[in-house]
């Protein structure tokens, strides 16, 4: 996760900040009780043999003594992290390559899955058994779990791959593969089935916790794929691409032979899960299926350490990935540059760097520009051999990203500071021959300056040099602070216009230099002011084929790390986005969400990461949020941030693969992807003139709480006005209905729907323009009410008893989602075939905080994740409810008890789904 640290620190900075006391629905407890439970563990019955060996007990080595290990535990509680409280281990310089030899008992012949258990990524090595060939780990293996021994030292699991063994002794060797570093194993496991790690646990044995009330332990077994009650992998084609290629009709995807409307529910995972073995990539592709994912957006940098080359062996792993994907009938999106993944310096062949992140730099150097093309060669020309196919040709890959989260307007562009001085110079030269062709000369366009200076007359840090062709640039405050300058207005066009080339141009090169067939987005970045910048930054991007942003939805969380990790002191506040919260002193409510999502150009549009961050309580809301409002704004599809091949162990900042996110996949995916929810209408229609965003003029974005053009009393409810301005978007029309911004060079229009007859300010309500949907900010609760899904989200202990249209729900849930969702494309009055997922909260095992308000983490805790207990009972109102069976489903979607008929059943505490048939 490490890779993602740098994304953290930039993402983050499009969260709100807040502070101050936050507020909740009376009668909800400030605080989520701390648990007070020792946790063990408990023998399973296992029908598939394993074999367990400790790595400190080799039969022959050269490394140390376990107890001269240089990360030895210093405590029982560091030991505690270890199998058997002990590992080996070795750092330095070594005279000959360090070796473990052990002899290991086989019980029987046949094909084993191979693990070691070892401390991070550290020492390579390589392993055979017998005389069987060498088998390469190399130096960034896929790591299946982290349990923390101390500050930079832990333990994780390795998968090694799949190995043939007979019955009896057998020979292990492992060698360093590295003449110096650090190396530590713990244990060693062959076993029949795939292996779920449990930190310390052998696969026989299970999580378990003495004294534990109010929550159970997450802990699912590895999915076996059998027959299940809960399987979406039909939602996917037999391979990804099976219908052709994705491509653009109007505001939608579409299938390309069949013309069939196509939304994205996806993941995000990084680039290091291509180290999987074939057997993890298997396993998560066809996991990620069966809970209704259809994309997968790869995320990473892929060059070696020199990042001028690709390693040949990372782009055949990048291939089996994609194609362990399409198998499933999962669509791979490449996101393969991020300047935070590339540090240079001067011996880089990039004058002025000094171990400096490249912001910007792609927009302008054609040096950076050629290695940049070069990756995308490597990767797009070459055929993929488990598929037969280049990746240019491959309809799996359905999408690429040309850069992610730069952007010229943002905080990152600061003129010979992040952008060094020689590189400068060939952007001022750039700029004074754009100066030229719009003014004459250079020297006509510095007089003309001069001339018009505006109302301010901001300097820039450097002084012009025209007699060389160069024109220094304004810092981005002095261009948006000073938006009558024309000096001011000419650099933010300058800038638009060239990063818009260069996003044009790479859109070429792709398809025409290397045949790429598929979509391609430009970035998805924020900048550093909304309604001056924002429509300038878009506009660049409207070049490509859709529309890509980013949003994450946190609590206000501070400590030295808080931008990407949970650290024992951190402070923060529980908060709910149902409720609108504000902890701006000043400011009733905050009604930026990442839901809301603006439609450019009558282009599709995705968020290819959103998340709802820990440390928060509230948090079960988001992905019910995501599909509810995506679909009403007819959003084309959401990337949840981040996840490996499985489940999480445990909870971190950016938890998606935990009960609350992916937990809720089955029953959010099918809503979303089926479309049983409908569109909203178009509620506000906006065309900004390019010359007046040029003028900086700026837009509408700021998403103020009215539109000033719907105050006056004598605009009817529900009717439309048109003007030629839109001085700011009521955020609230995001939970009504589409918003829709677009770009013309002619004339500026707004046409916008008065929103009296939606939403109820005194009782801070939001009713949909489909009827389908109510947002009620004042108890924080928002109920769908579809033919075919029907819930709730929000603080259901308060809400009492909820009657929607066919289903009647009851729970003393503080804060959860119950969601009823048709599976035979029956309105559930009638469906023989239904689907209801409940959740609730969750939290680490060992969590705890202090405080009421502002909470300070006292512990982040350690694996297994727990779940407040569910509790409810669910009516369905239906004639025939009785001869409705319900069963209750595990993690998985098997049965695993009979919960009754549908005319009334309680909640199982640990059950999520339950399958309700005739």
């Amino acid at each position: 996760m490490l890779r993602f640290i740098a994304t953290a620190l930039l993402t983050l900075i499009c969260l709100v900040s807040c502070h101050g006391d936050r507020s909740i629905p009376d009668g909800i407890t400030a605080e989520l009780e701390p648990v007070s439970a020792v946790l063990t563990s408990r023998q399973v019955q296992r029908s598939a043999p394993f074999v367990w060996w400790e790595a400190e007990a080799p039969t022959k080595t050269n490394f140390p003594s376990p107890d001269r290990n240089p990360f030895a535990p210093a405590n029982e509680k560091e030991a505690a992290v270890l199998s058997a409280g002990r590992w080996i281990g070795i750092d330095g310089n070594y005279d000959a390559p360090p070796f473990l030899e052990y002899i290991v008992q086989v019980p029987t012949a046949g094909s084993y899955l191979f693990y070691s258990r070892k401390f991070w990524q550290h020492g390579p090595f390589r392993w055979r058994w017998d005389d069987q060939p060498w088998q390469e780990v190399g130096a960034k293996p896929y790591l299946m779990d982290e349990v923390a021994m101390r500050q930079f030292v832990g333990a994780n699991w390795v998968s090694l791959g799949k190995v043939e063994l007979t019955a009896g002794s057998h020979r292990l060797r492992v060698e360093l593969t590295r003449d110096r570093g650090a190396a530590a194993f713990d244990c060693f496991v062959l076993t029949k089935t795939l292996f779920q790690p449990r930190g310390k646990l052998k696969p026989d044995q299970r999580y378990a916790a003495k004294d534990l009330v109010g929550w159970f332990i997450f802990d699912p077994e590895a999915d076996s794929f059998a027959a299940s009650a809960l399987d979406l992998r039909s939602l996917n084609e037999s391979v990804a691409g099976e219908n052709g290629r994705i491509r653009v009709k109007g505001e939608e995807f579409v299938h390309e032979k069949n013309g069939r409307p196509v939304r994205f529910w996806a993941v995000n995972t990084p680039m290091q899960s291509i180290q999987m073995d074939r057997t993890l990539m298997q396993y998560m592709a066809r996991s990620l299926a069966k809970r209704g994912v259809n994309m997968v957006r790869l995320h990473g940098e892929i060059w070696s350490k020199d990042f001028r080359k690709i390693d040949p062996a990372d782009i055949d792993r990048l291939f089996a990935f994609i194609a362990a994907m399409k198998r499933e009938g999962i669509y791979t999106c490449l996101s393969i540059y991020f300047p935070l993944w590339l540090e240079l310096d001067q011996a880089d062949g990039f004058a002025g760097y000094s171990k400096q992140h490249p912001f910007s730099l792609l927009f302008f150097n054609r040096d950076f520009q050629k290695i940049y093309y070069d990756w995308w060669r490597s990767l797009l020309t070459k055929v993929n051999p488990y598929t037969g196919q280049t990746l240019a040709a491959d309809p799996a890959v359905a999408m690429v990203e040309l850069v992610n989260e730069d952007s010229y307007l943002f905080w990152t562009f600061e003129p010979y500071k992040t952008i060094p001085e020689p590189q400068m110079e060939i952007l001022e030269k750039q700029f004074g021959t754009w100066l030229a062709g719009k003014y004459g000369s250079l020297d006509q366009a510095l007089r003309t300056w001069s001339a018009s200076p505006g109302k301010n007359s901001p300097k820039p840090p450097q002084a012009d040099q025209p007699q060389s062709g160069r024109v220094s640039f304004l810092k981005l405050y002095d261009i948006f602070s000073n938006p009558d300058s024309l000096r001011a207005q000419d650099t933010a066009t300058f800038l638009t216009e060239s990063q818009k080339q260069f996003f044009q141009e790479a859109s070429r090169r792709l398809r025409q230099d290397f045949k790429y067939q598929g979509l391609i987005y430009a970035s998805n970045w924020i900048t550093a002011d909304p309604r001056i910048l924002g429509p300038l930054d878009k506009y660049s991007n409207t070049v490509a084929d859709l529309m890509d942003r980013h949003g994450y939805f946190g609590s206000p969380h501070k400590g030295e790390r808080s931008a990407y990790a949970l650290s024992r002191g951190d402070t923060y506040y529980d908060r709910s986005a149902l409720l609108f919260t504000s902890f701006d002193e000043g400011q009733e409510h905050n009604f930026s969400l990442p839901i809301m999502d603006i439609r450019y150009n009558g282009m599709p549009s995705i968020v290819t990461e959103i998340n709802a961050n820990m440390p928060n309580r509230f948090r079960a809301d988001f992905p019910l949020l995501a599909s509810a409002y995506g679909s009403l704004q007819g959003s084309d599809g959401f990337f949840f941030f981040v996840m490996g091949y499985s489940w999480d162990a445990s909870l971190g900042k950016f938890a998606i693969a935990s009960p609350l996110t992916l937990g809720q996949f089955p029953a959010l995916a099918w809503m979303y992807r089926k479309g049983l929810l409908a569109e909203g209408r178009d509620v506000v229609d906006v065309t900004l003139k390019l010359d007046d965003l040029y003028a900086l003029k700026g837009a509408p974005v700021t998403a103020p709480q009215n539109l000033d053009e719907f105050r006056a009393k004598d605009i009817p409810a529900g009717q439309v006005l048109e003007s030629d301005r839109a001085s700011s978007i009521d955020p609230l029309a995001f939970l009504v209905g589409k918003v829709n911004l677009r770009f013309a060079k002619d004339r500026a229009s707004a046409r916008q729907v008065e929103l009296s007859s939606f939403v109820d300010r005194e009782a801070k309500t939001v009713r949909s323009s489909t009827g389908q949907l109510f947002w009620d900010y004042r108890k924080g609760l928002v109920t769908i009410n579809a033919p075919q899904a029907q819930g709730v989200t929000g603080f259901l202990k308060q809400a009492g008893n909820l009657q929607l249209n066919d289903v009647t729900l009851n729970s003393d849930l503080d804060y959860g989602t119950i969601l009823l969702v048709a599976l035979d494309d029956q309105p559930i009055a009638q469906s023989r075939r239904m689907l209801l997922q409940v959740m609730s909260e969750e939290q680490n095992f060992g969590w705890r905080t202090t405080g009421s308000a502002q909470r300070t983490i006292e512990s982040v805790g350690n694996p297994p994740i727990l779940v407040r207990n569910l509790s409810g009972r669910i009516s369905l109102k239906r004639n025939d409810a009785r001869n409705l069976t319900v069963k209750a489903l595990d993690a998985n979607g098997y049965v695993m008890a009979d919960a009754g008929n549908a005319a009334q059943f309680d909640l199982h505490p640990n059950a999520f789904y339950y399958l309700i048939e005739k």
